[in-house]
């Protein structure tokens, strides 16, 4: 888990200052915690790293065992559900000795610990040695490294302008024709009693990255040109028996030449290949440099830099001979670092293009299960398309927002993100050695009954000003609810994307859920386990 939970996040190490925390008093209010400034001096007494709480590791097979089927403690349990069965079963710290790992490990579960963590200075993201991503970028020579101060402060800068509302508007207009262009493929593609066809997953990661290289570069790169992939007798997807379950299914791009797509359609294709195949947490020793797993995600993640590449020159060139559209402001802003973008573009894509896909299906997936909140979200479409026929500026859909914010919550793309300790700290009374992976499981946090309430239900009332008071996220610690942790860039605009697309389906159609429950899953990212048995219903 702590390998895929890195995979898809921006980390931003702070400057090394060395700050042991330890565990704050209970909270009495829903604001931000402080720091107590007159607290009496902490004590020197502390527990050893060894006594923390956690499964046994057993010779030779370590913690394999307690997820063996049949006979293993967790073995009905996968990715989120694990990491909930080990709170259950062990409190809000949990110690992994070293199993398959070079290394320990440490979950963290209750918000107020996480905290400490973050403000402790002491942690920084594991640096993952030998992945194809690493000799990727090696093999690459870019001029701005992945790890270096220059690149921290760039994220850092990124991450405060996507939370300046003012930069935020300049989007308004170009994700909602984003919005639209992708509401219109997805009603071609319903089919018989309006079921989408099995395209949907690749229509809504051509929305993802069209959505991202709008934010990023400011142009629309054509990932929603042309026509939709049609199924006929002769292209149809076989069904898939049981004994079929090893077979692939491919999206329509993957079926097609090369040379016969657009660099656009090319992009979208790669980032599916790198997603499906979970190219990102391949690290360390999991792939040897001489495989072919190990040169396909090489081959993979190099053809996804070179088109990054064409596009911002693309972009670059835009920028530089044409007038300044507002969608164009974050890039103007970064313009005199010139190509030096380039590796953090392309990790933009790398990290933020699944988490944002599976987020919009787990949205949809929410509302087409909850009708009445599904038409009250439709109401406040309608109510704000008749204010501006009126002349009146709307700018904002709350209720829309908050779907948005309640899906995040209840099932984050990622698990949690993952600190490795530079130096000993205390955490909740335990002292944790350095290089100990310290995994920040907000992917549990957001669903803990003592902070949400009906945690497990969609309310997105529970975001809205008017909401019920025991209900208030508000209420709940600031830390227990990051679907892309603390230092993501792109946290603040998020939920803007989600709200326009929501918004522009909505509009236009209802959604329904015609099929069994979902299996979540999780590769790279917790998703919802395809197939899809989304129906679009006209909303007349």
């Amino acid at each position: 888990m702590s390998k895929t939970v890195l995979a898809r996040q921006c980390f931003i190490p702070r400057p090394s200052r060395r700050q042991i925390s330890s565990t704050s008093a209970p909270r009495t209010s829903t604001s931000p915690q402080r720091r107590n400034v007159a607290a009496p001096a902490l004590s020197t007494t502390y527990k050893k790293f060894s006594e923390i709480p956690g499964p046994l590791a057993l010779p030779i097979m370590r913690h394999h065992a307690h997820v063996l089927p049949r006979i293993g403690c967790f073995h009905h349990t996968v990715g989120l559900g694990l990491l909930e069965g080990l709170r259950e079963r062990y409190g809000d710290l949990v110690r992994l000795a070293k199993g398959s790992r070079s290394r320990p490990v440490l979950y963290i579960f209750d918000p107020e610990l996480m905290r400490e963590v973050y403000e402790s200075n002491t942690t920084e993201p594991p640096q993952w040695i030998r992945s194809p991503l690493s000799e990727q970028r090696k093999s690459a020579g870019t001029q701005c490294p992945r790890q270096s101060d220059e690149t921290k402060a760039i994220w850092a800068g990124m991450r405060t302008l996507l939370k300046d509302g003012a930069l935020l508007r300049n989007y308004d207009r170009a994700f909602d024709d984003i919005a639209t262009d992708v509401t219109r493929r997805l009603g071609e593609l319903r089919h018989a009693e309006n079921a989408l066809n099995e395209e949907f997953g690749t229509e809504i990661y051509r929305w993802a990255i069209e959505t991202i290289g709008v934010m990023m570069f400011g142009i629309r790169l054509g990932c929603l040109d042309g026509a939709v992939h049609i199924p006929t007798e002769y292209n149809r997807k076989p069904e898939k028996t049981s004994m079929d379950d090893h077979i692939q299914d491919l999206c329509s791009l993957s079926k097609r030449c090369l040379t016969e797509l657009t660099p656009a359609e090319q992009f979208v294709r790669c980032s599916l290949e790198i997603a499906n195949e979970s190219y990102l947490v391949r690290s360390e020793n999991t792939l040897k440099p001489e495989s072919k797993s190990f040169n396909d995600a090489l081959k993979a993640i190099d053809k996804h830099f070179s088109l990054t590449d064409d596009f911002l020159l693309k972009a670059l060139h835009e920028l530089n001979n044409e007038e300044l559209r507002s969608e164009q402001e974050l890039l103007n802003k970064l313009r005199p670092l010139e190509r030096r973008i380039l590796p953090l573009a392309a990790d933009v894509f790398l990290a933020g293009v699944d988490p944002l896909a599976q987020t919009a299906v787990s949205m949809f997936y929410q509302l087409s299960l909850h009708a009445a909140r599904q038409q009250r979200a439709h109401d406040e479409v309608v109510w704000a398309k008749a204010s501006k026929d009126e002349g009146l500026d709307i700018q904002e859909l709350p209720y829309i927002s908050s779907c948005a914010k309640e899906a995040m919550r209840l099932y984050p793309a990622t698990g949690g993100v993952v600190r490795r300790s530079r130096e000993e700290l205390l955490v909740g009374g335990y002292e944790v050695p350095a290089g100990v992976d310290i995994v920040l499981a907000h992917g549990v946090s957001s669903k803990l009954e003592k902070e949400w309430g009906r945690a497990k239900s969609f309310i997105p009332d529970r975001w809205c000003s008017q909401g019920w008071e025991p209900l208030k996220a508000a209420r709940a610690h600031p830390a227990a609810s990051m679907p892309f942790g603390q230092t993501c860039p792109a946290t603040g605009i998020v939920s803007k994307m989600l709200s326009t697309l929501a918004a522009r389906i909505l509009d236009k159609y209802r959604l329904e859920w015609h099929g069994p429950n979902p299996n979540i899953v999780t590769m790279g990212v917790n998703k919802i386990q395809p197939p899809y048995y989304f129906v679009l219903q006209n909303s007349a």
